[in-house]
């Protein structure tokens, strides 16, 4: 059996170009859910529009983790996890950029 290799860490300098298009990418996903939560709150209530108050829950949360994972860029610990502290596959924060653990750290259930 082959071992993966480990992920290489983000380059969390304020001037690298990836980590200003996770940014940019962060920044877009947080304004199309701010937008989304705008129009369905007047009937996202669970006994008006039990969809809508879903969906607006759904989107609060990833809200929550946006401007977290808007701080960790601050900070300078975007990319890594929060729960081992080894880097986060850029593959995973392409899917998921406001992603806060690696894969096993998910995958153990301890996120």
């Amino acid at each position: 059996m082959s071992t993966l290799p480990s992920p290489s860490p983000i380059d969390v300098t304020n001037n690298n170009d990836e980590l200003t298009s996770f940014r940019r990418q962060l920044e877009e996903q947080l304004r199309e859910r701010e937008e989304l939560v705008a129009e369905l709150h007047p009937r996202a209530a669970p006994h008006i529009d039990l969809v809508a108050w879903s969906t607006t829950q759904s989107a609060l949360q990833v809200v929550t983790q946006i401007n977290a994972a808007l701080l960790r860029i601050e900070a300078g610990t975007f990319g890594t996890c929060s729960r081992c502290a080894r880097p986060i596959a850029k593959a995973r924060l392409k899917i998921i950029p406001y992603a806060d653990t690696c894969v096993p750290c998910h995958a153990d259930g301890t996120s």
